[in-house]
């Protein structure tokens, strides 16, 4: 039975670990072991090739939802907490629509991180290996070779619009990484890029790419003095940027929220930055990315998506 990675909701209980069989209610069966599960999905890891997979607990056989029910138990397993303002909206507002802890085996020589998951190794690395699954985490170092920045793309179950990102991160001095929420059936904006929020040591900084550096009518002009004005001026109205005082080499907890026109990111449980502009508020991103231009360490990623706010 292939199952694709899909959604979860609110919050994580501890895993198990026994292998069994698991049935859908169309007679489909997997041999995995139990991972976690919330009140409506549980996420399993496939025997065969320990891949992890994420379905609703309805689609499962009245055996297997018993199970579950008996042998879940309650403890919180988020590897991030959240801040208690973004927590609560969460619970009210939010389903998650993936996880990765990326604890599983890849390839030795090639980008291999499993469903969902793709990676520009191939064609602008000449198919060398950027993404390492190291001791359950994400490690990212650009290829010698590579003409462009790393970028890992998870393409989500269904598109997001208000969301809530939660994930580690570890940067070296110098080390720079960058979340994208992008939109590439948006054809208004270059590679479908529509925010980006990127971290080093010493700064943050939040783009509504979208009304700004990769809007075409923008990216189009820029090369008249007219046109770099009218860039400029976008640029400088869909930006904002923030000082950071990162420990290199150490872990950090970093929880972005959309939530209408604003971004707004916390760094071990601290907001350091917002900014509102029209473009953070697009309705239909469609992918989260990780860009890399140097080396970055990632775990513990999470992204639920939030429900229309109440009038």
């Amino acid at each position: 039975m292939k199952i694709p990675l899909t959604i979860l909701t609110l919050v994580s209980l501890t895993a198990v670990g026994m292998a069994r069989i698991w049935t859908s209610t169309d007679g489909n069966t997997v041999e995995a072991e139990f991972v976690s599960s919330t009140n409506t999905h549980v996420t399993i890891q496939r025997e065969a090739d320990r891949k992890r997979f994420t379905l609703p607990i309805e689609k499962l056989s009245e055996e297997d939802q018993a199970w579950i029910t008996s042998n879940a138990n309650g403890e919180n397993s988020n590897g991030v907490e959240l801040p208690s303002a973004v927590a609560g909206l969460v619970e009210s507002r939010g389903s998650l629509l993936f996880e990765d802890t990326f604890d599983r085996e890849d390839a030795e020589d090639t980008d291999d991180l499993g469903e969902a998951w793709t990676t520009n190794s191939q064609s602008r690395a000449m198919g060398d290996k950027q993404n390492d699954l190291v001791d359950g985490e994400l490690v990212m170092t650009i290829s010698p070779r590579a003409d462009h920045a790393i970028s890992t793309v998870h393409t989500t179950a269904e598109p997001y619009g208000d969301a809530v990102v939660s994930l580690r991160m570890k940067l070296e001095e110098g080390d720079q990484l960058k979340l994208a929420y992008n939109d590439r059936d948006d054809k208004s904006v270059w590679a479908g890029h529509i925010n980006g929020v990127t971290f080093t040591t010493k700064d943050l900084r939040l783009v509504d790419e979208r009304e700004s550096v990769f809007k075409l009518t923008l990216r189009d002009n820029k090369e008249t003095p007219e046109g770099k004005a009218a860039m400029d001026e976008a640029v400088a109205s869909a930006s904002e940027s923030f000082p950071l005082e990162l420990d290199p080499g150490e872990w950090h907890d970093v929880v972005t929220v959309h939530e209408g026109e604003t971004l707004t990111v916390y760094i071990d449980g601290e907001e350091v930055g917002s900014h509102t502009s029209p473009g953070f508020g697009h309705e239909t991103k469609r992918q989260f990315v990780f860009a890399v231009a140097k080396h970055a360490v990632v775990d513990d990623l999470k992204l639920w998506k939030l429900s229309p706010a109440a009038p």
